[in-house]
């Protein structure tokens, strides 16, 4: 997360350079996050809140809000582009529902706490187990021996006399020697997701021991969060426990089927409220993911234009206030540089701050100018180019020629996943307006004009 405590507004090119932070989710209250409900058109937070149980009182004072009849157990999903803002705006609704009138929140990113480019079930299990124990120590909270020791237990059977993670285990008592109870369990457990992240060897270990033993250790967590949430009730720090997991969006190809779809029943044999990050494309490629997950909550791209083309302006205010609180508007030569970089972003906020990079690179003085943001754009479209077929640029030209057809859609679902296609509200696509600046793409546009 992006520290804004010593955040000043650069005053130069250079400073807004050195304080760009692509990758970066903003924190909650954050001066450099911009409100962009609107912009992405017809979506409202509130409904996602409904499927958890709140109703919202005043939009901007959570603690009038209650909870009204949350689910005994939910698996929702929260699917958007790679870049779009969802770790931003998953800081947000953390921030809003962990109140006493509504949630303990127990959060995970697997992209800092994890391997999200090899990720499995497993590991988001035992790292979610792990938090929940931390939490639960942190806040003191005490609960009685009975709903805890059978995770110990099934710690000291399964892995401690494990013949294979043995040593590694008695490491960790040792290291944790000055500790019991709670806070005992939760070092032992840090311990076990340390090694899921970074030692090889004991990381497959790990997870056979969980998959042959699943049965033993879904019961032993149900059975903390059962006790934890009535602990927290009793505290006033929560009337329900609800599991936030950002950074499962970025797994691939089969680890993303893996988790989401054959591994689905595994997640959902832990009983509690949860809300998952998911590529974009698994909803396209997975029908039965809304069998199997209580709701899908969609943060569609921000929207430059609508599906006619006719220019959506709250789009373009959100994209000019994101560029302006990072490059504020008298650091741009002209103001159509900055209207060139936001017009090629397609609404992609990472996009966006990709171009101001990368224009800054390509600038000969101390603005931002249409040459550096003209070259940042060719750039970004090589970039995609790289990514493209020759088969490409028809299906390309056709999507956005008629965007409610049907087309082959195992090829846009890939494209998707790559950014050079670019979903809307109500579920319509466009071509990144970076690709369509390349001779393959204009040549084809031609031809199916003609």
């Amino acid at each position: 997360m992006s520290d804004h405590r010593d955040y000043t507004p650069p005053s130069n090119i250079w400073e807004v350079n050195r304080q760009l932070q692509r990758d970066a989710p903003l924190a909650y209250d954050d001066p450099r996050w911009v409100d962009t409900a609107k912009a992405r058109g017809e979506i409202s937070f509130t409904e996602l809140y409904r499927q958890l149980g709140v109703a919202v009182g005043d939009r901007d004072r959570p603690e009038t809000w209650r909870l009204a009849a949350a689910p005994d157990v939910a698996y929702h999903l929260f699917c958007g582009h790679v870049g779009s803002g969802k770790s931003t705006e998953l800081r947000r609704i953390t921030h809003r529902l962990d109140r006493p009138n509504l949630f303990l929140v127990v959060t995970l990113d697997a992209g800092a706490e994890l391997d999200p480019h090899n990720l499995q079930y497993q590991d988001v299990l035992l790292a979610l187990a792990r938090n929940l124990l931390a939490d639960l120590a942190e806040q003191g909270i005490e609960i009685d021996a009975d709903h805890w020791r059978q995770l110990a237990g099934w710690f000291d059977e399964r892995i401690e006399q494990h013949e294979e993670t043995r040593s590694y285990a008695a490491e960790l008592r040792a290291g944790a020697q000055a500790k019991s109870g709670l806070p005992l369990l939760a070092s032992l457990f840090a311990g076990v997701t340390a090694a899921i992240r970074t030692n090889a060897t004991h990381k497959e270990t790990l997870r056979r021991i969980v998959r042959n033993h699943y049965a033993d250790f879904a019961s032993a967590f149900n059975d903390l969060i059962r006790a934890a949430e009535d602990a927290c009730h009793e505290a006033g720090l929560g009337a329900r426990i609800l599991f936030i997991v950002d950074g499962t969006d970025k797994q691939r190809g089969e680890d993303a089927e893996a988790f989401f779809v054959r591994d689905v029943h595994q997640l959902k044999a832990i009983d509690g409220i949860f809300l998952y990050s998911t590529p974009i494309r698994m909803l396209h490629a997975y029908g039965a993911l809304n069998q199997h997950f209580t709701g899908v909550f969609k943060l569609p791209m921000i929207k430059l234009v609508e599906k006619d083309g006719a220019r959506h302006e709250a789009g373009w205010a959100a994209m000019r206030e994101l560029l302006y609180r990072r490059a504020p508007q008298s650091l741009f030569e002209r103001a159509d540089v900055a209207d060139h970089l936001i017009a090629h972003s397609g609404g992609h906020p990472r996009d966006l701050l990709r171009l101001l990079s990368i224009a800054f690179s390509k600038a000969t003085g101390e603005h931002f100018d249409m040459p550096g943001a003209k070259g940042a754009v060719a750039e970004v479209a090589a970039g995609y180019r790289r990514l493209l077929e020759a088969d490409d640029y028809p299906l390309l030209a056709a999507i956005d020629a008629q965007p409610d057809d049907e087309h082959n859609m195992k090829r846009v679902r890939e494209l998707l996943d790559q950014l050079v296609i670019l979903e809307y509200n109500a579920y319509w696509w466009r071509t990144h307006p970076a690709v369509q600046t390349l001779p393959a793409y204009r040549k084809q546009v031609e031809t199916h004009d003609g």
